[in-house]
């Protein structure tokens, strides 16, 4: 047959990859995106709470503030132990490690 345009099996393949891509390529790709976010801020987390030692052992600092990327990590230090706060994408989150 000589047509000109597609056909409906055509249409109807075009419409099945454009669901696939949409329903499970899309989310997947967010739901990695955000795991490989909070996997970072709790890299800083860490790298904060070793700064944060630095500061108490040479200068006898208890509390501070290390601002990366818009992201206040807040750190305090109580009973031999260094917590950093956070706010993130699903709420505050601490991470305390001891000295």
């Amino acid at each position: 047959m000589d047509e000109k345009g597609q056909s409906w099996p055509e249409a109807m393949l075009s419409l099945v990859i454009v669901m696939v891509i949409f329903s499970s390529l899309l989310p997947m790709a967010t739901r990695l995106t955000t795991s490989v976010l909070m996997k970072k801020n709790m890299m800083i987390a860490a790298e904060t709470s070793f700064q944060a030692a630095i500061h108490y052992r040479t200068g006898g600092e208890m509390a501070g503030v290390r601002t990366h990327e818009g992201l206040d990590y807040h750190w305090t230090v109580f009973a031999n132990e260094i917590c950093v706060t956070y706010e993130e994408l699903r709420g505050v989150h601490s991470k305390c490690t001891g000295l």
